[in-house]
């Protein structure tokens, strides 16, 4: 392997999140995918938050809780602006979603004709706009407990098994750069995984 085992199952467990990577509080940057070399995020979005690029072109020297912030505030956009549609696929993960029959595909994750577990759906919605609040509360590091209780409260007990594999199915789909940059996609992620461990 030319030595580089060891790098690679590192490098592996960061990419997919099991080396915690995809849990509060992230890093910065991405010691894997540097993210600050160039625009880490649509200019828009940029220019909306204030943030202005070094004279090199990168944004290395963007105050941190600055980019974090304008990371957050998309990934809350985001997952605002197409709510029940994220809500339907993300319930494709409960008990009683993705049981129609349907083409296989060779991506291990490519599941494009599953249909959702309708009887979870309307508390994925739920647990996904406290999501969204927390992905929001940009002056908290890490969700509040007025957040974990208002998540609690959204998800009746009897579904909070088929809302935690919901919210992991959608995580583990958030495609980069195909649904959102990864400085934004690694919030959602994260806050995402939030909610499941509140939720436990």
């Amino acid at each position: 392997d030319g030595g580089f085992e060891n790098d690679r199952k590192a490098f592996s467990e960061m990419i997919l999140g099991k080396d915690g990577s995809w849990h509060l509080p992230l890093t910065h940057d991405d010691p894997l995918q540097p993210l600050y070399r160039g625009p880490p995020l649509p200019l828009a979005v940029l220019q909306a938050a204030g943030i202005v690029a070094d004279a090199d072109g990168t944004y290395e020297s963007t105050d941190p809780m600055i980019m974090a912030q304008a990371c957050r505030l998309m990934a809350a956009w985001k997952l605002a602006g197409n709510g029940m549609n994220v809500a339907k696929f993300a319930a494709r993960g409960g008990p009683q979603g993705s049981k129609n029959p349907r083409k296989s595909f060779g991506a291990e994750l490519a599941d494009p004709y599953a249909k959702p577990d309708d009887a979870v759906l309307s508390s994925v919605d739920e647990a996904l706009r406290v999501i969204f609040f927390a992905l929001k509360a940009t002056d908290q590091e890490i969700p509040n407990e007025e957040l974990v209780a208002m998540l609690k409260n959204a998800v009746p007990a009897v579904q909070v098994s088929g809302v935690v594999s919901s919210l992991a199915y959608l995580r583990d789909r958030i495609g980069v750069p195909r649904d959102l940059p990864l400085a934004a996609g690694r919030y959602l992620r994260a806050y995402l995984n939030w909610g499941i461990d509140a939720l436990r």
